[in-house]
């Protein structure tokens, strides 16, 4: 049995020496054998870097290297074994690790002390890992089998795939620049440029860019692609029956799709049955690619329903006149690949769900809602929230263009000098406000009727007798407090639902 935390152990023994110590009696002191010794002072040292933190005489046994250990006070500094304590890995992302490896082999089976010779771990905490790897693959449904001294992953292809996409996990790459830097797991980087030049191929062939973050997706799943099939070949194949059928296929992605399994084949060094470039085409197919010569044709009844569907209950949920015009056509081509997406469980991570979430809780409720209530009317798989986001994005700037500019009408006592001021002011600060006049208290009083369409007005005195038409009342000077109170009211009376 290893102990989890060998290597501060092993360091603080090291510090307590004032020469030389055997390994033996350094494992005698650890409960772990010379070897284990051995091993962990030469991962110590490959972590910390040069000069070496421990160093070891053939005949003598090892020591702390004094010479980087020590400060000009004589005292131990701490900084290696920080460095060292930040490089262990939590639970969770050993767990990941753990996982990782067996899904790429699945259904295969790898030696459990193998797998873990590299964490320093008890059986009793690989017990406990096992536990909770089985409740997370439960959710894909796949299962941890353990057989003897040896463990694997079983389960269909699909799933496998699903569970290895969510624990690579690319949230946040918008630019294949910094994949490495944001990925979960260690990323194989011939692969990497291999399938990031493959796609850039794929929109140069096509004459369009693949946006984000159907770009990461298709890369995602042919990285996958290509590790399941090197590690396990055709037991990593997904079966047709997992592939639905397109009625009308488009011949510009369907060739691309067979371009790009072409070429898969001779970069892995591997055969790739017709079902892959199927789901490659599927891929292909959710990418909002919307200029091609034929996409027109393609564009099936179910989407425009739908679409016009969001339209009708989210104006009803927001209880606002939401022009169709201007929204259906973006929204029936997000629609289009979405359906495509749900029926393939392909999945489009939202970068921007939170963001959306804060700055448009109104809308994103309602357009959740309506998911829910279209899912069930066209016998849907669950839309995922991050579709509701995408979804809710279109709306938010339905909404906001549709905004009628306020009117507004300036009064003061004579209706030049400070008025003429207070209109620059608010010109410059409001900037999105039209005003209709500048006018003295006397005019406005002689002339309501005329000013009746105003939404409000921005007065320097108070027009008591005024019980329609809201009145804010402000210094010559337009003070920060003055603008805020008017931000204030813009804000409930603009109708920018949100």
């Amino acid at each position: 049995m290893v102990k989890t935390d060998i290597n501060r152990e092993l360091m603080n023994l090291l510090y307590q020496q004032d020469s030389y110590v055997t390994a033996k009696k350094l494992s005698e002191q650890l409960e772990v054998s010379p070897k284990t010794v051995y091993r962990t002072i030469n991962h110590i040292n490959e972590k910390v870097g040069a000069p070496q933190l421990i160093t070891t005489a053939k005949g003598k046994g090892v020591e702390i290297n004094r010479s980087r250990s020590l400060n000009e006070s004589g005292q131990f500094v701490q900084h290696d074994l920080a460095k060292l304590s930040e490089d262990t890995l939590s639970p969770s992302k050993r767990r990941k690790q753990v996982m990782i490896r067996l899904l790429y082999v699945s259904p295969r089976a790898i030696d459990v002390q193998y797998l873990y010779e590299h964490f320093y771990v008890s059986d009793s905490v690989i017990s406990n890992d096992e536990k909770i790897i089985n409740q997370w693959l439960d959710r894909y449904g796949l299962r941890l089998q353990r057989t003897n001294r040896k463990a694997s992953i079983q389960g269909d292809e699909l799933a496998v795939r699903q569970a290895i996409s969510v624990l690579t996990d690319l949230t946040g790459i918008i630019d294949f620049d910094n994949i490495f830097s944001r990925s979960e797991v260690a990323l194989n980087q011939v692969d990497v440029n291999f399938v990031i030049d493959l796609i850039r191929d794929a929109e140069k062939d096509l004459e369009i860019e693949i946006p984000y973050p159907y770009d990461v997706n298709l890369f995602s799943h042919i990285y996958i692609l290509i590790n399941r099939y090197r590690n396990v070949g055709q037991k990593g194949s997904l079966p047709a029956s997992q592939v639905p059928g397109t009625i009308t296929q488009n011949k510009e992605l369907l060739h691309c799709a067979e371009v790009l399994s072409h070429r898969i084949e001779q970069y892995a060094h591997v055969n790739l049955p017709q079902t892959e470039i199927s789901f490659i085409y599927e891929y292909l197919e959710s990418s909002r690619i919307t200029n091609l010569s034929d996409r027109t044709e393609v564009v099936p009844q179910r989407a425009i329903l739908i679409a016009d569907d969001y339209v009708r209950q989210v104006s009803r949920l927001l209880q606002i006149e939401i022009d169709g015009k201007a929204i259906l056509p973006d929204l029936i081509n997000h629609v289009r690949p979405m359906l495509n997406r749900l029926e393939n469980g392909i999945h489009a991570t939202n970068e921007l769900l939170e963001q959306i979430k804060q700055e448009y809780p109104t809308i994103f409720n309602a357009v959740c809602t309506a998911s829910l209530k279209i899912g069930q009317d066209y016998e849907l798989p669950k839309i995922p929230v991050d579709e509701s986001a995408f979804i809710s994005i279109y709306f938010a700037r339905a909404v906001e263009q549709s905004t009628r500019a306020l009117h507004i009408l300036i009064a003061c006592t004579t209706g030049v000098g400070t008025a003429e001021l207070l209109r620059v002011k608010v010109s410059k600060n409001l900037p999105e406000l039209v005003i209709d006049d500048v006018v003295s208290m006397r005019q406005y009083q002689v002339n309501r009727q005329q000013y009746s369409g105003v939404d409000f007005i921005i007065s320097t005195i108070p027009i008591r007798d005024e019980q329609v038409i809201p009145v804010i009342v402000v210094s010559a000077l337009f003070s920060a407090r003055d603008q805020a109170a008017i931000r204030k009211v813009v804000t409930k009376l603009s109708g920018a639902t949100k």
